[in-house]
């Protein structure tokens, strides 16, 4: 016999939460002991189905509680369905009919409840969140939902295939908007799930009213439209329309901490960090505040603001945050986790930025090998971890181990993401960057354009991304000799990324860096210097004086201090960037023998003007 129960949480008061739990017929389920773990108690519900919990002193209006099913009455195994993380929102302490927090459970194990539609959306609603990406790299937003999906099946008493069956079924017969969103979302079917939730969002906004008896519930309903909206449109690549989606839902359930960070990590992806950086940190308060430090959910925002930190040039930030992840996820689900890959890769990431290659690389190819047993070759994530350790071989020369990496990682790319995809976008461009550098400019440019395509259809034409893409073009466009075009790009890529992402971060130091090249080529020696000296006091500042980047910013100030004939000052700007790649890439890398052979020919030349 199918058995579905709605606690009705109604109204609290200062030191309790007042719970009814009633089952599908509307009544009253007597014997149920419900609780809140952490700061509160427990009760079980007498014969009107409600009992009165006690919640700790600090406890207020607004603040999260983990709901919990002790024991069931007897010859019963009752298990939470909904909300789909147990977690409620305390009531106004004020009397109120519509103060209602909805839990739904069902009977572990039994079977008729997956022929209950309601059941079906809720189960999927919970796969579908489960699903959803915690952070930007996440693993799990890319794979299928099988594994969220035999996790949901257990906690149930359900066999995984039993419930897939059920869902598919369910999706082919039902209308409605929402619950055909769902299905399609758990299907991974993105612009079908997106353009049905689009429908059930509209819709429900339209039902809204000022009815205090049902506000509430159609609230709630518009809040969940509006959060698997952004969650199917942040995995199209579509981060500016999620962002307006899960805004929405924060509008609602402003202090939930799950639509914070994902509201932060679409905000972020489309190059909104001023606005993403106090949701990220308020998410990481909630959930320290409700289940500890050392929680999963709390490293995942700990490595989306280490991302986000990143972004904007705070390299010691965003290590020290990821290195904390890296340690939760490590406790919490072990060694070989693929949460773990994701944090290796991102730090892997992080210190290839700043030079440090043989930690970078451990960890990109612990990460690789992680994924790999955890999810199978040609997983999304492998495509993210090649397209990283190919990035890596770049910096330090080795382009013949770099391009088939890049090749492979745009592959898997397309296949699992779709051809418009930004990581698509991102790998062709770093490999447009090498094939640049190694003199193939035909192909080069072919990839710098059609990732330059793909980034303004989907993060708009500001977002840093198409900035990153329009400095690379413009450098090739110089080297082409098409200056003038090129110029154009550079400019236009300076004004994006000084206003998406302040006027000291380091990705504004390259494109002036950039620039200064081509002013110089021009006979701009005034301008050309003024905005090379800018660049390098950005990255010295940023990364510190003995970056690899800072000496390549020193060779460029030297070039063009040499055809200012200033050699004095050209040859102590070599010196120090000799030292600098002598030390931190070697005496044999190409860059360090480039500014050594540059040095000789200032010497060189102060040689032959001594004479």
């Amino acid at each position: 016999m199918l058995e579905v129960s709605f606690a009705l949480p109604c109204w609290a008061e200062h030191g309790f939460v007042l719970v009814l739990v009633q089952d599908a017929q509307h009544h009253p389920v007597r014997g149920v002991e419900v609780g809140i773990e952490g700061n509160g108690g427990s009760k079980t519900t007498g014969d009107d189905g409600k009992a009165q919990l006690p919640v700790g002193a600090s406890t207020k209006e607004g603040d999260w509680l983990s709901m919990v099913i002790l024991h069931s009455p007897p010859g019963k195994d009752l298990v939470i369905i909904s909300p789909w993380d147990n977690r409620s929102v305390v009531p106004s302490f004020e009397d109120k009919p519509e103060n209602f927090i909805r839990v739904v459970t069902v009977q572990r194990g039994d079977r008729a409840a997956l022929e209950s539609g309601s059941v079906l959306a809720f189960l999927a609603e919970k796969i579908n969140k489960a699903n959803s990406p915690k952070s930007a790299n996440d693993s799990a937003s890319l794979q299928d939902p099988r594994e969220n999906l035999a996790a949901t099946a257990k906690q149930y008493g359900l066999a995984p295939d039993e419930v897939d069956q059920a869902i598919r079924a369910w999706a082919a017969k039902t209308t409605d908007p929402y619950e055909a969103g769902l299905a399609a979302l758990y299907e991974r079917d993105f612009s079908n799930a997106s353009a049905q939730l689009q429908n059930s969002l509209k819709q429900r906004e339209e039902k809204l009213t000022t009815d205090q008896k049902t506000l509430e519930q159609d609230r709630k309903q518009v809040a969940d439209a509006a959060f698997f909206l952004g969650q199917s449109l942040y995995q199209q690549g579509k981060y500016r329309e999620s962002a307006e989606a899960y805004e929405r839902c924060l509008q609602i359930r402003p202090d939930d901490p799950l639509v914070l960070n994902n509201t932060a990590m679409s905000l972020s992806q489309s190059g909104n960090y001023a606005k993403a950086e106090p949701l990220f940190r308020r998410a990481i308060a909630i959930n320290e505040n409700l289940l500890g430090r050392d929680h999963p959910d709390v490293a995942a925002s700990l490595n989306n603001l280490a991302e986000l930190l990143e972004h904007k040039g705070d390299s010691a930030g965003a290590e020290s945050l990821l290195r904390e992840a890296l340690e939760i996820d490590r406790e919490m689900c072990g060694p070989e986790c693929p949460r773990v890959a994701t944090n290796l890769a991102n730090l892997g990431k992080l210190l290839q930025e700043k030079g440090e290659y043989v930690e970078a690389e451990q960890n990109l190819r612990k990460a690789l090998e992680i994924d790999e047993k955890a999810l199978g070759s040609d997983n999304p994530q492998e495509g993210i971890c090649l397209n990283e350790l190919a990035r890596l071989y770049q910096a330090k020369g080795e382009y013949a181990r770099a391009d088939p990496l890049y090749r492979k990682a745009i592959s898997i790319a397309r296949k699992a993401l779709g051809p418009d995809h930004p990581e698509v976008a991102l790998t062709l461009n770093n490999l447009a960057v090498m094939l640049r550098n190694e003199g193939d400019l035909a192909q080069a440019e072919a990839l710098y354009w059609e990732a330059l395509r793909i980034n303004e259809k989907a993060l708009g034409p500001d977002h840093p991304e198409v900035g990153r893409v329009l400095s690379n073009l413009a450098v090739l466009l110089d080297q082409k000799g098409d200056r003038p075009e090129a110029e154009a790009k550079f400019r236009r890529a300076l004004a994006i990324r000084e206003k998406s992402l302040g006027p000291d971060h380091p990705d504004v130091a390259n494109t002036l860096d950039n620039l200064a090249g081509l002013l110089e080529a021009k006979g701009d020696y005034a301008e050309a210097e003024a905005k090379i000296r800018r660049a390098l006091g950005i990255y010295e500042k940023a990364w510190g004086p003995d970056h690899p980047q800072v000496a390549v910013c020193l060779n460029n100030l030297a070039h063009l201090l040499t055809g200012e004939c200033d050699y004095a000052d050209a040859e102590r700007q070599y010196r120090r960037a000799l030292e600098i790649d002598t030390k931190a890439l070697g005496p044999d890398h190409p860059s360090t023998r480039k500014i050594r052979a540059n040095l000789n020919a200032v010497l060189e030349a102060e040689k032959q003007m001594g004479k």
